[in-house]
């Protein structure tokens, strides 16, 4: 049964969800131990019979085995996951059921014996010297049969299923042995099914109880850690709501618009983030393409953020001059927010028509551009404050309104610190230097494929380590 602590993982989905999630999460844990410990055992009896000089049908088949449960092995990861492993572990049942039932079908072609053979055993037996002596008759089919029984009776109470299934596995355990006797070795005598019956019923009584209790344990379990923490749960759901309803405020990450094309993804830290990207079709041949970060990755930062959005909409109907957008969302941010909160930001206006860009960086990370035609890396370092800072914009003392021209090939980068500040386990940062590096090592590539690289590399550089920041990045190409 799960751990207290463990619940909070649970408490997000209903009751019989969170049961069924626990359930497959135990499944996944023990298929792979009995996948290793079988494997290790049809292994040793492959190799022990291979030494021994006896190859034989028996040798085959527990090499087989022995091939198929060492392939699941290698591929356990790829095979079976939280969202399939009810499914396919019932698969993988009613398979090596039937499997097992057609190897003894098949071993009983191979190896009947002739009227020739019986004679001779006959002849042998009636030669021995007489005495006491005792003699067993055993059907090497039914035999079989039993231990299939037997094994896979057993072999279920390892694994957690729902009670419907569990009707249904021990039915096939129970049923497929029985008519396999019926149908192909014509053994139509009752007595010899007894042990099968009992084992598969006592079985079934302890898998189908214990499954019971389990169910209600769990439940009482679920009901009272929700009672205790109700309200952090409660929390938990309307931090998600809203987390979806702030991703769906992002444009589209894919889009084309005229003879440029945009990518762009968010990836929050948490439930809600401080990053926002979005672009804007301004007019025929002119594209607007905004990027920001708000101080901070909580619940405040995305209510800000959604200001923002709103701001950027109707301030463009008015005006695109990147410098006269960012003096009035400067202005919303001062007056609306009686907490010192700031926002680095980036906008810029692409005119196809006259192949230029021009841009203004409101303290935030410097832009790269890629040049089509040399192939060149250029770091756009030119700045003024961070929004929020200050009364006016104007007061900083310089116009940092940057304009170059913006050719066809040329690629247009922003991002925000999550991407440069990104940390793996021994606390080393991505930097700029690797950021860089790996644009000039992708300089032809697609933004939308620019993009799932340089987040590729990142997560390949921070590994197991706990991503602390929001990551945005908008990538242009004409």
């Amino acid at each position: 049964m799960a751990a207290p602590f463990e619940f909070d993982k649970y408490i997000e989905h209903s009751k019989e969800d969170a049961y069924r999630f626990h359930q497959d999460e135990k499944n996944i844990s023990s298929l792979r131990m009995f996948i290793l410990i079988f494997s290790i055992i049809s292994g040793f009896i492959t190799i022990t019979t291979l030494f021994d000089g006896s190859v034989d049908y028996d040798s085959y088949a527990y090499f087989a085995m022995f091939a198929v449960s060492l392939f699941i092995r290698i591929f356990y990861h790829r095979i079976f996951n939280l969202v399939n492993i009810r499914r396919r572990l019932f698969l993988l049942v009613v398979l090596s059921l039937l499997g097992f039932l057609l190897s003894g079908i098949l071993q009983s072609f191979f190896q009947t014996e002739t009227p020739s053979e019986k004679i001779t055993k006959t002849e042998s037996a009636k030669n021995e010297p007489k005495g006491i002596g005792i003699t067993v008759d055993i059907d090497e089919k039914k035999t079989d049969t039993v231990t299939i029984v037997i094994f896979f009776s057993l072999f279920l109470l390892f694994f957690r299923f729902p009670k419907s299934d569990i009707v249904q596995l021990y039915s096939l355990v129970l049923g497929l042995p029985v008519l396999t006797e019926l149908l192909f070795f014509r053994n139509f005598g009752i007595s010899g099914k007894i042990p099968e019956v009992i084992t598969a019923g006592l079985c079934f009584v302890i898998s189908y109880s214990t499954e019971r209790k389990r169910h209600g344990k769990f439940y009482k379990q679920y009901e009272a850690y929700f009672k205790r923490h109700s309200d952090s749960v409660r929390m938990k759901r309307e931090l998600n709501y809203a987390r979806e309803i702030q991703l769906s405020m992002l444009p589209e990450n894919r889009m084309e618009i005229g003879d440029l094309k945009i990518a762009a993804t968010s990836l929050p830290a948490s439930e809600v983030g401080g990053d926002y990207y979005d672009y804007f079709k301004i007019s025929d041949g002119v594209t607007g393409i905004f990027i920001c970060d708000v101080s901070g990755h909580g619940v405040a930062s995305a209510l800000l953020l959604s200001g923002l959005r709103s701001c950027m909409h109707l301030i463009l109907e008015d005006t695109a001059n990147p410098k006269e957008v960012f003096d009035k969302l400067n202005r919303m941010i001062r007056r609306t927010q009686n907490r010192k909160m700031f926002v680095t930001a980036v906008f810029a206006v692409i005119d196809t028509n006259k192949g230029k860009c021009t841009l203004f960086n409101a303290g935030h990370l410097p832009p790269y551009r890629i040049s089509g035609e040399s192939h060149e890396l250029f770091k756009i370092k030119r700045h003024g404050i961070t929004l929020g800072a200050v009364e006016r914009l104007a007061a900083d003392g310089g116009d940092n309104l940057v304009s170059f021209d913006f050719n066809k090939g040329d690629i247009l980068l922003l991002y925000t610190d999550g991407i440069t500040e990104a940390m793996n386990s021994y606390r080393g940062e991505y930097g700029f230097e690797r950021l860089e590096n790996f644009l000039y090592s992708n300089q032809d590539t697609e933004p939308s494929k620019l993009i799932d690289d340089l987040v590729k590399d990142v997560k390949n550089f921070t590994g197991d380590a706990e991503q602390l920041d929001d990551i945005s990045i908008l990538v242009l190409s004409r």
